[in-house]
C-alpha cells in the first residue's frame, strides 16, 4: 500500500486547504499520514497524525529534526507538501530530499497595489490573510528562484488551483504544473427560486476584507427593490465581529449566526442567492470553497472579480461577478437575480454543470492520484 505523508503548516478540516487534504486522503488509495504544527479537527481520515508544534508561519523551519524523525518512521512513498508560493523553497529543505515530493501550491499572493488599499484599513488587512509577512515575501519571490529550488529538490510535479501559480511556474523544462480542480461536494439538495421571502446568504470569517461592510452597505438598496428579502450571515468569529454585529444590528431583516454551522450545504440550499464580495485577490487561498459548495446545491452566486473567486466562478457563465468594494454594483446584481426567475435558473443550472464537469472532489482526487503515480516510488521505499 502506498504511503503518503501530507505536510501542511496547520490543519483544520473546515478550512479550504485542510478540506482538500482530507478529501484527498479519503479518495486516493493508500495510507495517508498527516504531519503539521497543529491539527484542530477532522483527522479521522488519516492512518496517523503527528503534531510538531511551533509557529505556523515558519513551519516546518525550526522543526526539521522532529520532521526527519517522523519521516524516517513512516518511510513514505510520497511527501505531499501543501503550501503557498514559498512551497518551492520549503520543498528544497534537506530533510525532504530523500523523499519523492509533490507540491500543491495553493496561491501566489502579492501585496495589494496602491489603488486597492482604500478598500480596507491597514489593521483589517493585517489581521487577515491579505497582509501577512509571508505575503510580502511571496511578492518579492522571483519565479526563476522558485523553479530553481524545485529542480534542486527534485520536484517535478506541482499542482495548483491558482492560475497565477500556473502562469509563473509553467513552461519550465522538467517541471509539470497541473491545474488542480477546485473541490466541490456532491449533494442532492437544491436551492429553489421564490419571490416570497428570498434569503441572501454569506458564509465565512467575520472580516471586513471579505466584503461584509460592502454587503451591509448594499443591503438597504436590495431591501428597497425586493422588500421581502432577508440576509443571513453565517460568521466564523474574528476580532472584527463586534463591529460587524453592531452594523448588522441596525439593518432590517439581517440574521447573524456565530455558532458553528453543522450542515453548511443545508443552509446554502435553503437560500436563493449566495454572495461573497471579497475585496482582494487573495482574501482566501484559491479556491473560494464556499462558492463551489453553493454551486453544488444549485445556489446562484454573486461575488467579486478577484483571483480566489476566479478559481471557481466564470463571470457571466456560472455566476455573476461585480467589482470589489462597490455596494451599488453588488445591490444591482443581487436584487436583479432575486427578481429574474429565468436568469436565476440559468445560473443555478450552470453552477451544477460546473461542479459535475469541472470541479468536484472526485476530479481533484484523480488529478492528485496521477501526480502520485508520476512521482514514482521514494528512495526510502526502494531501499
Amino acid at each position: 500500500m502506498t504511503r503518503i505523508v501530507h505536510l501542511i503548516a496547520e490543519y483544520s478540516g473546515h478550512e479550504a486547504m485542510g478540506r482538500t487534504v482530507s478529501e484527498t486522503a479519503s479518495r486516493v488509495p493508500g495510507d495517508h499520514y498527516l504531519v503539521t504544527s497543529h491539527a484542530h479537527d477532522g483527522t479521522g481520515v488519516f492512518a496517523g497524525v503527528d503534531e510538531l508544534g511551533g509557529a505556523v508561519a515558519s513551519f516546518p523551519l525550526g522543526r526539521t529534526a522532529a520532521l526527519a524523525g517522523v519521516l524516517a518512521r513512516i518511510r513514505p512513498d510520497v511527501v505531499h507538501l501543501h503550501a503557498g508560493a514559498l512551497g518551492p523553497l520549503q520543498a528544497a529543505m534537506s530533510v525532504l530530499r530523500p523523499y519523492k515530493t509533490v507540491l500543491t501550491a495553493y496561491a501566489w499572493p502579492t501585496v495589494p497595489g496602491p489603488a486597492t488599499w482604500r478598500r480596507a484599513s491597514l489593521a483589517e488587512m493585517r489581521s487577515s490573510n491579505v497582509l501577512q509577512p509571508r505575503v510580502a515575501l511571496t511578492t518579492l519571490l522571483p519565479p526563476m528562484l522558485a523553479t530553481a529550488a524545485l529542480h534542486r529538490a527534485g520536484v517535478s510535479t506541482v499542482l495548483t488551483p491558482d492560475p497565477r501559480v500556473a502562469e509563473r511556474l509553467g513552461g519550465h523544462r522538467g517541471l509539470t504544473v497541473t491545474r488542480l480542480p477546485s473541490g466541490a461536494p456532491t449533494d442532492e439538495r437544491r436551492a429553489r427560486f421564490t419571490t416570497g421571502r428570498p434569503t441572501v446568504v454569506f458564509a465565512g470569517r467575520a472580516e471586513t476584507v471579505r466584503g461584509l461592510d460592502t454587503l451591509l452597505a448594499a443591503w438597504p438598496t436590495i431591501r428597497e427593490r425586493v422588500p421581502g428579502a432577508r440576509l443571513r450571515l453565517l460568521l466564523i468569529p474574528r476580532p472584527e465581529l463586534p463591529a460587524i454585529l453592531a452594523r448588522a444590528g441596525s439593518a432590517a431583516d439581517v440574521e447573524v449566526v456565530t455558532e458553528p454551522v453543522q450542515d453548511l450545504l443545508a443552509e446554502l440550499a435553503a437560500a436563493q442567492v449566495g454572495t461573497w464580495p471579497f475585496k482582494f485577490d487573495y482574501t482566501t487561498s484559491p479556491p473560494a470553497m464556499a462558492v463551489a459548495e453553493a454551486m453544488s446545491v444549485g445556489l446562484p452566486v454573486v461575488a467579486t472579480d478577484v483571483a480566489c473567486v476566479r478559481a471557481v466562478l466564470e463571470p457571466g457563465v456560472n455566476g455573476i461577478a461585480v467589482p470589489p468594494a462597490r455596494p451599488a454594483a453588488l445591490a444591482d446584481a443581487i436584487a436583479g437575480l432575486l427578481r429574474d426567475e429565468l436568469g436565476w435558473h440559468r445560473y443555478a443550472e450552470a453552477g451544477l454543470r460546473s461542479v459535475r464537469d469541472q470541479l468536484g472532489w472526485d476530479r481533484a482526487a484523480e488529478v492528485t492520484a496521477r501526480a502520485y503515480a508520476l512521482t514514482g516510488p521514494s528512495p526510502s521505499a526502494a531501499g
